[in-house]
């Protein structure tokens, strides 16, 4: 018998899909002809957000937001411009990763020697056992953690702080089978409320359907289809036709997927130092253009790839 939650939940996602759903985050259109510029240009280097660049999150409206660790500020960028326009105080932490919603509501990680906890500005939101890699709010207002050291991903709803972390996904003990995982980092959700985990250690991205804690490999390692090998995936996000895009850091490149598979989109040259080239790059994220940037760890900056290639509108699917 279907349970009144269920039915909820049905109801929500019914009246969802009669609607135009505005995320505070880019999810262009493109087509299998899209294409991106090899060589990047850099954004912001270590002056400006400091070494070893962890997250990026650009809003639909391309304000751009980077945790700089070393100074425990959030730098804020308006419009892509290239000189920040403001520099948010973390006080002393090291933040790893920020969201930002519609209503301009910026959550971050709090990270020290004793403290682990996801803020909404002063606010605390969520208190964790352990660092939260990766943060994700989803369509129905409800925030995902990944606990990489505790190889599990929680969830807890914003629209009322008292209620309990559920664990979403994992077991909390190191696995390669299809409900474990190994030191989980990135994650995304889509509108129909699937989980998509970078599985770090496992090499492979897992897909949780909504309730579902048997995951499916959808790229990398024990993938029933043939995809694409990964070398410590540590981000992945979805375009508007839900076809994956992946930082693939241990083989300093991004990896893109259409309908016809996996390829390498930036950085197939080998890691290194030039426009063309990566190294461990953690994050990425795109602006409302398509235009790919990326937390380019190891070189210490943010790489802009201008998208040079795509007949398709990021209002209509293909």
């Amino acid at each position: 018998m279907t349970s009144i939650s269920q039915v909820n939940i049905w109801v929500i996602l019914m009246l969802i899909n009669l609607t135009v759903i505005i995320e505070s985050f880019n999810q262009p259109n493109f087509c299998p002809n899209a294409s991106w510029d090899l060589n990047g240009s850099t954004f912001a280097d270590s002056s400006v957000i400091g070494s070893d660049p962890w997250d990026i999150f650009i809003t639909s409206n391309n304000t751009v937001y980077v945790p700089n660790k070393n100074t425990s500020y959030m730098i804020v960028w308006s419009s892509l411009n290239s000189i920040p326009i403001r520099n948010i105080s973390l006080n002393p932490s090291d933040s790893v990763s920020v969201f930002t919603t519609e209503d301009d509501y910026m959550y971050y990680t709090l990270v020290t020697n004793t403290i682990n906890r996801i803020l909404r500005f002063s606010v605390v939101i969520m208190e964790t056992p352990s660092r939260c890699f990766d943060i994700f709010i989803d369509i129905l207002d409800n925030i995902y953690c990944s606990l990489d050291n505790n190889h599990v991903i929680v969830k807890k709803t914003l629209t009322n702080l008292s209620n309990p972390v559920k664990i979403i996904a994992g077991t909390g003990i190191i696995g390669s089978t299809s409900y474990t995982l190994n030191y989980p980092n990135g994650i995304f959700v889509d509108t129909n409320l699937d989980l998509y985990v970078a599985d770090c250690l496992n090499h492979r991205i897992q897909l949780f359907p909504l309730d579902i804690t048997d995951g499916i490999t959808v790229a990398g390692a024990t993938s029933s289809i043939p995809t694409i090998t990964l070398n410590y995936p540590m981000t992945v996000i979805l375009d508007i036709n839900k076809y994956l895009f992946i930082v693939d850091t241990y083989n300093s490149r991004i990896v893109g997927s259409n309908q016809y598979g996996f390829q390498c989109i930036i950085g197939c040259n080998g890691s290194g130092s030039t426009a063309d080239q990566l190294n461990e790059p953690r994050s990425m994220n795109f602006d409302s253009f398509g235009n790919i940037f990326v937390s380019d760890a190891k070189n210490n900056r943010i790489q802009k790839f201008q998208l040079i290639t795509n007949s398709c509108s990021k209002f209509n699917r293909i």
